[in-house]
């Protein structure tokens, strides 16, 4: 439900939110019916729009990844106060008779049984190296698994899940390429989605955890990088595919927006043609039914159109110019 509610946040805040704000904003820059406020639709207005868009994009980008992070649940290593790098089994055992006398049901009554019996369970599944190892690479679902005895065992059965993720996800993008949805980047994500595969296959397999992730997150155990790292991929790609076009214009966008210019040029020469049109008849309306004033019309618009057509004949202007010029000398003489 969380990931259905995520991606209807994708699909309608960001849009929502940039006409709220862009609304407050016009309202305190341009006073009630300025002339100088930008209308819907025209270029300033859609260059104002796509500026904000793009930032709250990137604020829920961020709010998405961090709200992740502080929505995982507590951990077995943080239950218990332990560092999840090192500690000793002196320690862990020191914790957990620390943590079981805190909450023992006897000194904090019924309200502290439930975390009394998480931190058993914490300990029972760090105390043994195998069960914390299914812990660590992919949380405590994989403790359920019921043949699952060896390490072998845990990660054969915990790699299903990796590969379910995997492949579901290559199957969406290339249906996405297919159906022409989310062109921008389309390559990147594929590359991005085999290193990714190849990141999280080495953290599955690796010994000791990565050294750059615990460095970014080093409260986080092995399974709780690896859903933030598929939290992070999806958000990000999500919000690429929304300002990247915006960032970023195709040359297919650019061939539409021309188009759409050249389309909007021929509506407007002929509604400019059929305008003139309509005028010149409403001149010429006052001269129906009067046969001398149309006779008279129809001959002084031959005239003017001669006059125009010889004016325009660079023969004639020519013979003109010579006839004048000579005149011109003989009256020298």
């Amino acid at each position: 439900m969380e990931s259905y509610a995520g991606l209807a946040g994708w699909a309608i805040l960001p849009s929502f939110v940039t006409n709220v704000i862009q609304s407050i904003w016009y309202s305190i820059k341009y006073p009630v019916n300025s002339a100088a406020k930008p209308a819907a639709n025209t270029p300033k207005y859609r260059r104002h729009y796509n500026r904000i868009y793009c930032a709250v994009v990137l604020a829920y980008l961020a709010y998405t990844i961090l709200e992740v992070d502080r929505s995982t649940p507590i951990n077995c290593y943080d239950m218990l106060d332990l560092n999840f790098h090192s500690f000793s089994q002196k320690q862990l055992r020191t914790n957990f008779r620390k943590a079981s006398l805190m909450y023992h049901p006897d000194k904090v009554g019924q309200q502290g049984a439930e975390t009394f019996v998480s931190v058993r369970a914490a300990h029972e599944i760090l105390v043994d190296p195998v069960t914390r190892m299914a812990y660590d690479r992919f949380g405590p679902s994989m403790l359920s698994c019921q043949g699952c005895k060896t390490n072998k065992d845990f990660i054969n059965n915990g790699l299903s899940s990796y590969y379910t993720f995997y492949l579901g996800s290559g199957v969406v993008l290339v249906l996405m390429s297919v159906l022409g949805k989310g062109q921008f980047a389309r390559y990147w994500r594929f590359i991005v989605l085999f290193g990714m595969a190849a990141l999280e296959l080495a953290m599955i397999l690796r010994p000791t955890p990565i050294t750059l992730l615990s460095w970014i997150v080093p409260h986080r155990v092995t399974f709780e990088q690896i859903a933030i790292l598929h939290q992070v991929f999806i958000s990000t790609f999500i919000a690429i595919s929304q300002i990247g076009p915006i960032l970023v214009p195709s040359k297919e966008n650019e061939r539409g927006s021309v188009k759409d210019l050249l389309t909007r040029l021929e509506m407007l020469t002929v509604m400019s043609n059929t305008e003139s049109v309509v005028q010149m008849q409403g001149v010429f309306d006052v001269f129906r039914g009067d046969e001398e004033c149309m006779t008279q019309l129809k001959r002084q618009m031959g005239i003017m159109a001669l006059d125009s057509r010889l004016t325009q004949d660079q023969l004639l202007n020519e013979a003109r110019s010579n006839v004048q010029r000579r005149l011109h000398q003989k009256k020298a003489i």
